[in-house]
């Protein structure tokens, strides 16, 4: 199966899984705020386990992807994905405090980076310079995210 169907698959999933299931609605809970939750009679640990088992889950599948595309496996494959990943995120809207994003905004992320990207190749850009501007990339996701929980807490 093509990697794209599999992330359409696991995208479409995960879409209805965290906007109309109480599995979405206690992650986001335990994101914002999970003192919060807590109190709200959200079980934190047993959602914990849940969360980490999905990731874990996830965490294979992506494995098994990379690993097949490459028609090889070795222990450092994945090296600096995690990165890209979060540059992804923060770039499609999910907070680094927690408790908010969607999917589709992180689809959106994705495609911009990757555009970012391929427009390194394009530029033949040295790989060295590429991690550098991604680097750059992230901070100033993260700098954004900062400035607009900034923004929100103000108008709250």
């Amino acid at each position: 199966m093509h990697p794209v169907f599999i992330f359409l698959a696991v995208a479409v999933i995960f879409h209805v899984a965290l906007k109309y299931t109480r599995y979405g609605k206690f992650t986001y809970a335990i994101g914002a705020n999970p003192q919060a939750a807590r109190v709200s009679g959200i079980n934190v640990e047993k959602q914990l386990v849940k969360i980490y088992a999905v990731a874990g889950f996830l965490s294979a599948l992506a494995g098994i992807v990379v690993c097949s595309r490459a028609l090889t496996a070795q222990a450092g494959m994945g090296t600096m994905y995690e990165l890209d990943a979060i540059a992804m995120a923060v770039i499609g809207g999910v907070s680094l405090t927690g408790g908010r994003g969607t999917i589709f905004g992180t689809a959106v992320g994705m495609v911009i980076f990757g555009v970012i990207i391929s427009g390194f190749t394009f530029l033949r850009l040295d790989a060295y310079y590429q991690e550098m501007i991604k680097g750059v990339i992230i901070v100033a996701a993260v700098v954004a995210d900062v400035y607009r929980q900034k923004k929100r807490s103000k108008k709250a």
